[in-house]
Formats: structure tokens, C-alpha cells, sequence
């Protein structure tokens, strides 16, 4: 288990040269939120976006909104819609993001699917198309990318992850990112994550967070990151088919963001 997560630490120091700038994309769900976006290695709807491998252990169908506001000002908020369609053979995972205001706005588009190599070990991958709208003498652009994912159990109850978003960076001149994390469950209701974060030119993020099932209704969320350095908590709840979620990251600084989502399951049951 070591060996394993020093290869995972190895693996970031070696990434962490790619390049600089806020990532192109916005991490999304409240509960991923709740945290601290400890979820490279976490299973979870919105997970499935912060590292594709994830879809190959998705067993429902489903599709999600999530609104978050970043310092609780509205010219920095966020707004996501998702769907994750689960399969043996080919899972599919679709996203659309809106980041920004009218003056300045991203939309994130995405399309992906994962396949599993063993019964511990997945890979997945995703196409991106980037817009941004600017006003002025900034001129509006396009891009298109793709970001790959791995998941691998190395034992019964802990996963490794390793995700990486637009390694085209010396093509398209947008940020790249990569994650590498670990997740302990302990049970079905109680679960450990951490990870490290990297993306070019920011500095080299720590992020751990824990989540806490109760009476498989309730869920209580704490976690805590590096860069810059905030307090996570959050909670949801699932009644029926649906799940809310709500999350806050608390910086003493720049202050609170906060985030809501809702996920609505079609079919079958996590795994």
C-alpha cells in the first residue's frame, strides 16, 4: 500500500511542471463540495466528471443540477446539469456548465465513458469543448480537449485514483490539470478521502475530507484543502429516488462558497 501511494505522490510531482492559471474546469455537487473536492478516488454522480474511471463502478442511472456561487458573489457563479447512464460495457457520462456573467462567461462541455480492465482496475476518458465569451478588445474563443482518468483498488476497501485534465496544454495554451487521490471506506456509511491537486502555475493543493452515511438517509460532510487554504462542511439527504445536497467552502479571506445540487436516480442501486 505504500509502494502505491508513493507512486501516486510521484506521479503528481512529475505533472506538476505542465502549466498554470485557474483550471478550465469548475468542480461540481455540493457533496463533493462538502469535502473539499476530495474525489478523485470517491464514488459519486458528480465524481464521475472529476475522474471518468469512476463511471465503470456507476450501477444507476442518473442526471443532477448543481448551482454553486463562489464567494457568494453572482458574477462568480456556476451552473452545471448532468447525466450518467449506466452499462456493462460502455457507461456514459454527458456534463454542460455555465461559469461566469454577461460580461464574461464559460460554457464546459463534455462527453465520456469508462471500461474496466479487471475488477479492480478502470480507465476512462472524456471529450471536452470549451467556450469563452468575452466583451471589449478580449476576443471570444473555442477549444476542444480531452481529459483520462484511472481508478484501482489495492485492497478491499481503499482506491487509488489518477485523473488529468487537457494534457494539450502546450497546444491550446489553456491550464492543465492533475489529481491523484486515495479513499479508505471503512464501511458503507463511513469513508476517508484525500488527494493532492495540481494545475499550472498554481501551487500544489492539499485535499481530504470525510463523508458520514446516517440511518441511509442523512449524510454529513467535512473536509479540508491547502490552496487557499478553507473549511468544508456540508450535508444531504435522500428520500426516495432523490438526493439533495448542500455544501459550503469557507475561506477566511475571500469568505464562503456555496453550492446546492440535486440528483435524481432512474434506475438501480450504488454501488
Amino acid at each position: 500500500m505504500l509502494r502505491c501511494i508513493a507512486v501516486v505522490l510521484l506521479f503528481v510531482e512529475a505533472a506538476a511542471g505542465i502549466n498554470a492559471g485557474e483550471p478550465v474546469y469548475v468542480p461540481h455537487g455540493a457533496g463533493e463540495l462538502g469535502m473539499a473536492f476530495a474525489s478523485s478516488s470517491f464514488p459519486g454522480h458528480w465524481n464521475c466528471f472529476q475522474n471518468q474511471a469512476l463511471l465503470a463502478r456507476k450501477l444507476t442511472t442518473s442526471a443532477a443540477v448543481a448551482i454553486e456561487t463562489r464567494y457568494m458573489l453572482s458574477s462568480l457563479s456556476s451552473k452545471a446539469l448532468s447525466i450518467t447512464v449506466a452499462g456493462n460495457t460502455a457507461p456514459l457520462g454527458i456534463i454542460l456548465t455555465h461559469y461566469g456573467n454577461g460580461d464574461y462567461y464559460r460554457i464546459f462541455s463534455g462527453a465520456g465513458s469508462a471500461v474496466k480492465i479487471t475488477d479492480g482496475l478502470a480507465l476512462g476518458i472524456q471529450v471536452d469543448y470549451i467556450t469563452e465569451r468575452s466583451v471589449g478588445d478580449y476576443r471570444d474563443q473555442s477549444h476542444i480537449t480531452f481529459e483520462a482518468g484511472a481508478i484501482m483498488d489495492i485492497a478491499s476497501d481503499v482506491t487509488v485514483g489518477l485523473h488529468i485534465l487537457n494534457p494539450l496544454n502546450s497546444l491550446n495554451s489553456i491550464p492543465s490539470a492533475v489529481n491523484a487521490g486515495i479513499a479508505w471506506r471503512q464501511s458503507d456509511d463511513l469513508c476517508i478521502a484525500a488527494e493532492l491537486s495540481k494545475v499550472t502555475a498554481e501551487p500544489l493543493s492539499f485535499h481530504a475530507g470525510i463523508n458520514w452515511k446516517i440511518m441511509n438517509k442523512l449524510v454529513l460532510r467535512s473536509g479540508y484543502m491547502s490552496s487557499p487554504s478553507s473549511f468544508a462542511v456540508g450535508s444531504g439527504f435522500r428520500s426516495g429516488r432523490v438526493q439533495v445536497d448542500a455544501g459550503f467552502l469557507i475561506n477566511s479571506v475571500t469568505g464562503i462558497t456555496s453550492s446546492v445540487s440535486f440528483i435524481w436516480t432512474i434506475g438501480g442501486k450504488e454501488g
